[in-house]
Order: C-alpha cells, then sequence, then structure tokens
C-alpha cells in the first residue's frame, strides 16, 4: 500500500512537472511573437492601420493579455463544453454574410484578382504558435486584419485553456479562409455546404477543424501526450462560445465538414 502511494505521488510528481515544462515551452513561444504581433500577425507588407471599431478594441485588447502561469499549478479546471452545438451556434449564412460584407473585401472572380489586396486589405496567415494552417487546396491563406486577429485568439485561448484544464496544449487547424468564386464553383460539386454566395468571398471568414487537431511538442521535441478529439471539441466549442457571447464573432457548426465556420464581426 505504502508503495502504491508513493508511486502514484512520483506520477502525479512526473505529470505536473510535464504540464510546467510544455506551459513554460508555450510562453517562450508567444513571447517570441511579441505578444502576437510578430510572427502570427505579421504580413509581408507594411500595414495601414485599420479602422478601430469595438470589435478590433476588444481582439487588442484580449491578445495583449499572457496566460496566467498559475494554471499549470491551481486546481484543473473542469471540461463542461456546450450543451447544444446546433443551439450554441446557430448562425447560418445570411447572418455571417452581413458582418462578412461589412468587413471584407469585395467577392473576386479568380485568385490573379485578389493581388492587389495582398499588398493593402489583406493579411497572409501561416502556421504559427497559435494554429495551424492546413494544406489548402480550395482557398487561399490570407484574411482582413480583424479576422486575422480573431483567428490568433481563438487559438490562443484554445491553449490556454487546455492548460487551464491541465490538458496537453494543442493547435487548431484552419481547413478553410479566402476563396474566390471560380474556387466555390469547382467546390460546390463535392462539398454540400458550399453556397454561391460565400461568406469566404470577403476574408472576413474561417474554418476550423473539430475532427482533427495539431499535437505540440516539448522543447526537446518530445511529442505531448494524446487527447482524445472529442474532449478537444468540448474545450474548443467553450471557447467559440465565449467569443461569440463577447461580440467579437458568428460561429455555426457545420456537421458534414466537421468544422466551425467563423466570421468576424
Amino acid at each position: 500500500m505504502f508503495l502504491d502511494k508513493r508511486m502514484k505521488k512520483k506520477t502525479q510528481d512526473r505529470r505536473k512537472r510535464l504540464f510546467q515544462l510544455a506551459f513554460l515551452g508555450i510562453i517562450l513561444l508567444l513571447l517570441l511573437t511579441k505578444s502576437i504581433a510578430g510572427g502570427c500577425l505579421s504580413s509581408d507588407h507594411d500595414e495601414q492601420p485599420v479602422a478601430r471599431d469595438s470589435v478590433e478594441i476588444f481582439l487588442d485588447r484580449s491578445l495583449a493579455k499572457m496566460p496566467d502561469m498559475r494554471s499549470v499549478t491551481g486546481e484543473a479546471r473542469p471540461i463542461r463544453g456546450v450543451t447544444s452545438y446546433e443551439q450554441a451556434f446557430p448562425d447560418m449564412n445570411d447572418v455571417q454574410l452581413v458582418s462578412a460584407e461589412c468587413n471584407g473585401i469585395p467577392p473576386q472572380e479568380q485568385r490573379s484578382d485578389l493581388e492587389p489586396f495582398y499588398s493593402s486589405k489583406l493579411v497572409r496567415i501561416d502556421s504559427c504558435p497559435y494554429y495551424s494552417v492546413d494544406n489548402l487546396t480550395s482557398s487561399v491563406p490570407y484574411l482582413v486584419p480583424k479576422a486575422q486577429k480573431l483567428l490568433a485568439l481563438v487559438g490562443r485561448n484554445f491553449i490556454d485553456s487546455l492548460l487551464w484544464k491541465h490538458l496537453p496544449p494543442t493547435q487548431v487547424i484552419v481547413t478553410s479562409v479566402l476563396r474566390t468564386k471560380a474556387d466555390v464553383k469547382r467546390l460546390q460539386s463535392t462539398n454540400v455546404n458550399s453556397t454561391a454566395n460565400s461568406c469566404h468571398f470577403y476574408g472576413t471568414t474561417f474554418d476550423l477543424s473539430y475532427t482533427r487537431y495539431r499535437q505540440m511538442q516539448t522543447a526537446g521535441g518530445k511529442t505531448l501526450r494524446l487527447v482524445r478529439d472529442d474532449t478537444l471539441k468540448w474545450v474548443l466549442s467553450e471557447v467559440l462560445r465565449d467569443l461569440r457571447a463577447a461580440g467579437a464573432c458568428h460561429v455555426k457548426h457545420e456537421i458534414k465538414q466537421g468544422c466551425f465556420h467563423i466570421t468576424v464581426k
């Protein structure tokens, strides 16, 4: 009995140290991005300041707050998820379209038509400490600055929430971003959720998979333990629910495509 208790305590101590090392590694990565103003929110051009509104101010202030290191040593918070994905995330295309048209660029026919916007209205997104960008085939990795900040905040809050719950930090995967009319036309033959008047036209909208995630590694290159996808979906749903309740975005739970469809407000 005494040996069992000692072994259990050693296991708990090792697990706590792993969480602490993982958290410290994430903090270092986040600091290297200069509170998301660097790698995650950088572009290949000099951005002009975007129009300030309440949503953008909320995003900037939220991104400026670094995660609390006490989350590792404190008591683990429970995983609650949402009661119903359909009820928590009911924002259909017509609802999201209003915000997309207000905040985004005009829809373009071909990808070549997007080139003038790359140097003025859009910011490139690449995999960074907060999220991983999938191998995109039906969209291009660009968003308007406000939508890019929202994406970074979702990814940062997701990692932070996992740590509060004493789960290994994990990245969300971006599966779809900006599309042209030609992209949507090709996609409609295989994607039942694709619509002729897509929010993805405007650079305000992105999809996050809830069936796939990217496991992160420690500073020594060791992959952290796996967590069930449904558990990660519960945590991600809490993050999106809170941001939607704060008025930062619209969210639709897409069943057949296995993603959350998100548009910045």
